[in-house]
């Protein structure tokens, strides 16, 4: 169930990216739609290569193109759809009403400016200050951020910081037009577990200061459960499973949530307890037919799951979720067969077949 119309910041309808290369046209989004609210952190989970931060730059029209493309879909904040507007159009919120934290900051961070002079651009590109007062605002940021002697520190350059310093700068350049929607890909994956925490605690404080929405991109589901309202459950370009953080790590309803939530370990969990989703992401030059995990999935309908795509389905409210065991479809070819398809709840960390 859908929160009124006016709580919703951004709505993706139908999004669909593919890349041509070579080798042949891969797939990568095929089909996602998502409603982020506002003063929400939505997290975005799954396995690598099932197009997070495809997702992610598709949202701000980066997709670089060449290979990629952005064939179909809507992109609408505020009303307004973002793949309609011009590129100028596009620098205005870039960086301004929306902002991404990179998964490297190194290669994120221009290597010859100190961190000062890019977090000045950033602001002096949207802001009508001078460059004294962008410098001065680069370093109120900076110790926002955490980053100690920031008035000193801001004259220095990227290599002369850490790999957690240099995360801190970069969210302090996303912060410094104070966004109404931030997109983290990854923020904390190369750091040490004592930095991560700390950069997840910091954009969970800046978020609330700042009134402002998240996307959190990661494959841990940890970090999903510690940091989110809502989570989205995304396999192979296409989201599987929506829904409040609560309902889904109570009772997940789609095969691959279960999966992954089965296979987090725990401490009151034996090694025979952990779920084991077999296969891979397949590739998707030639991703598998309709629902592209039926052959990883133990629920698998022979001439259903592999014919026809499902469609996406509220279970309950607040809950969303694209599997044929809770279609019409699937419930008559079950009918059909004399056979049943488990439904609703099972206990995480037990196996799902």
């Amino acid at each position: 169930m859908s929160r009124p119309p006016e709580d919703v910041l951004l709505e993706i309808k139908g999004l669909k990216t593919y890349f041509f290369t070579e080798e042949g046209v891969v797939k990568a989004i095929e089909s996602v739609d998502i409603e982020v609210y506002k003063s929400e952190t939505l997290g975005l989970v799954g396995e690598s290569g099932s197009g997070k931060s495809v997702t992610a730059l598709s949202i701000l029209g980066i997709v670089p193109d060449p290979p990629g493309k952005i064939l179909d879909g809507q992109v609408v904040f505020h009303g307004q759809d973002l793949r309609h507007l011009s590129d100028a159009d596009m620098r205005k919120i870039r960086g301004n009403q929306i902002a991404m934290i990179f998964q490297d900051p190194m290669t994120s961070l221009n290597p010859v400016f100190t961190v000062g002079d890019q977090i000045s651009e950033a602001i002096m590109l949207h802001q009508k200050v001078s460059k004294k007062e962008a410098k001065e605002k680069s370093i109120k940021i900076m110790s926002l951020v955490g980053i100690p002697s920031a008035d000193e520190r801001v004259d220095n350059y990227p290599f002369e910081f850490s790999g957690g310093m240099r995360q801190r700068v970069m969210i302090a350049m996303a912060l410094s037009c104070n966004p109404e929607l931030l997109i983290a890909d990854e923020p904390s994956t190369s750091l040490d577990v004592t930095i991560q925490a700390q950069i997840l605690e910091l954009l969970k404080a800046t978020s609330e200061e700042f009134d402002m929405s998240i996307i959190l991109i990661t494959h841990d589901m940890g970090v999903i459960a510690e940091m989110c309202d809502r989570v989205a459950v995304m396999y192979a370009g296409y989201i599987c499973e929506i829904g409040d953080i609560m309902i889904i790590f109570k009772s997940p309803f789609h095969p691959y949530t279960r999966g992954l939530l089965g296979a987090i370990p725990r401490p009151d969990a034996e090694r025979e307890d952990l779920t084991i989703i077999r296969g891979a992401i397949p590739n998707l030059i030639n991703p598998p037919s309709a629902c592209r995990f039926h052959p990883r999935c133990d629920y698998f309908m022979q001439g259903l799951c592999d014919v026809i795509l499902p469609s996406i389905i509220e279970v309950e409210p607040g809950h969303d979720i694209r599997c044929h065991i809770y279609t019409e479809e699937g419930k008559a070819w079950m009918q059909k067969h004399g056979q049943q398809r488990e439904i609703g709840k099972i206990p995480i960390g037990k196996a799902i077949n």
